[in-house]
């Protein structure tokens, strides 16, 4: 049977069930060097998960974000998700919990010399920004003015998949491209994982991430809660569907009846105007005209060149 194309690396569950696990740690790691281009002494080696992934806890807490935090071994913090979808509010979403990321590491009375790097990654399934060409844009404190950085403590990452493309060859693609290979395409190797290319078969963690990934699709937990999920979304646009059309109707009645006010209204005014024609060609007065039509001065001097 054909590997479900469904379940893959861009699914958010499916995300978190490969890098949010402690055991997965070393996939975790490969990925974070890759997209944050670490080498030699700077690369992560270790890391402290903040919020481990529990399939069980996920079914209770439908509205948990899933996101994987992290803790390396110099200190820095590190969020990663995958967001599937668009979201009116997702760049003040980002900025918020990253905010609580980096906030989150003082303890009562600790100074603020504590304080160490909060990095956040979102790798998107959609484009965010359509006026910038590059799919991985980083952003830090600067001033507008001189365009000099004030401090890298504090980093967002946007990584767009969207735009990457596999039209360049696979030995010649980084560690970085070869990782949104995968995330981007990775659904096609499951069936057969063991003849993957060699550019990707060189780096082992991606060939953990594959297998964790058809590990994912073997779940049963996973499936029902992928299910669920669907259900839910089907049932929101039902719902949003038939709101919309009791909008609709209920703005066609009361179209109806604004147009019958209307309607109403205007037969009044002409009638009002006949009354002050008639009353004007008796040579009543023009206080009196207004007074019993409702109409205004002018409007009733208007009126006598028609009479």
């Amino acid at each position: 049977m054909a590997f479900d194309s469904s379940i893959n690396m861009r699914n958010d569950l499916i995300f978190k069930y490969i890098f949010g696990y402690e055991k997965n740690e070393r996939i975790l790691i490969a990925l974070l060097n890759a997209i944050l281009g670490l080498e030699g002494a700077d690369r992560i080696v270790k890391l402290t998960f903040l919020n481990t992934f529990n399939l069980q806890e996920y079914i209770k807490d439908k509205l948990s974000t899933l996101d994987v935090k992290a803790e390396d071994s110099t200190g820095r913090r590190i969020n990663i998700e995958m967001q599937v979808e668009s979201e009116q509010a997702y760049i003040n979403r980002v900025i918020y919990y990253h905010d609580k990321l980096y906030t989150g590491q003082l303890k009562k009375s600790e100074p603020f010399e504590e304080l160490n790097k909060a990095i956040s990654i979102s790798i998107l399934n959609f484009i965010l920004f359509k006026e910038e060409k590059e799919l991985h844009n980083i952003y830090r404190y600067l001033n507008i003015k001189s365009k000099k950085e004030l401090s890298d403590i504090k980093e967002l990452h946007f990584i767009e998949l969207p735009k990457f493309k596999k039209d360049k060859s696979k030995k010649k693609q980084s560690r970085f491209e070869k990782w949104l290979h995968v995330l981007k395409f990775g659904e096609i190797y499951a069936d057969d994982i063991d003849n993957l290319p060699d550019e990707l078969k060189e780096e082992e963690e991606i060939v953990m991430a594959l297998q964790e990934m058809v590990r994912a699709s073997n779940d049963e937990m996973v499936r029902q809660i992928l299910e669920m999920r669907s259900k839910a979304r089907h049932e929101e646009a039902s719902r949003l569907y038939q709101a919309k059309q009791r909008g609709k109707e209920e703005g066609r009645k009361e179209g109806i009846e604004e147009g019958r006010k209307e309607g109403r209204k205007e037969g009044i005014e002409k009638r009002n105007i006949e009354i002050a024609k008639n009353l004007l060609k008796l040579n009543f007065p023009v206080e009196a005209i207004s007074q019993a039509t409702g109409l205004t001065d002018v409007e009733i001097e208007g009126l006598k060149k028609s009479c």
